[in-house]
């Protein structure tokens, strides 16, 4: 890890889908379900996702807010940041500017992790539906997030929770220093990611 961390810092270009969703059509995707209860993270639940500590850097920034899923058995099954137009400072200092500077009526999805144990049930897709449909997350109106395009699973399961691609981030690390830009999907792209399209169905 520490060896690829260093490679992809040197010299390494990665692009990433940025997908939107918006509160209209939260409510009529089939996998919004009551099986899940969401709550707020709290230090307490850090490896219960058999997550190795993962993110537990921006777990200790604090940033609001991480929300934990649970099934009906009160296991801890997903977890997810939602970060709103009011953290843009520190989602900024955190993440070194990778992400558009949100709107009042905007918030940004990041830092998703499914229990190893629960996947392939299309928790992802359960868990951040119900995490949008919140009652404190009803002043938002579009939410973004951005995938790697290599990562197919994530990208299915956001498809799944009715997010599609809007644009493509690029990062160029060249000789750790990093330049991040966005630009529109070109044809080529969008034929890409129409491929991996899926339905709630599937």
């Amino acid at each position: 890890m520490i060896v690829q961390g260093f490679t992809t810092r040197l010299y390494s270009d990665v692009k990433s889908y940025g997908l939107e969703q918006f509160a209209y059509s939260v409510k009529s995707n089939p996998l919004l379900t009551d099986e899940l209860n969401i709550r707020h993270f709290t230090m307490n639940d850090v490896n219960r996702l058999n997550e190795n500590m993962r993110h537990i850097r921006l777990v200790n920034e604090n940033i609001p807010t991480c929300y934990i899923a649970e099934n009906k058995e009160k296991t801890p099954v997903f977890r997810q940041w939602l970060f709103k137009y009011d953290q843009n400072h520190r989602v900024k200092n955190y993440f070194g500017g990778i992400f558009p500077e949100l709107q009042s009526d905007e918030a940004l999805l990041e830092g998703g992790f499914t229990h190893d144990k629960f996947r392939g049930l299309r928790i992802m897709a359960k868990g951040i539906l119900n995490i949008l449909d919140l009652e404190e997350n009803k002043d938002i109106n579009r939410f973004i997030t951005f995938v790697d395009i290599t990562n197919i699973a994530s990208i299915k399961g956001l498809q799944r929770a009715g997010f599609t691609a809007f644009c493509i981030r690029h990062e160029k690390w060249r000789f750790f220093r990093r330049k991040v830009f966005f630009s529109p999907i070109s044809s080529e792209e969008k034929s890409m990611y129409s491929s991996l399209l899926v339905t709630t169905s599937n």
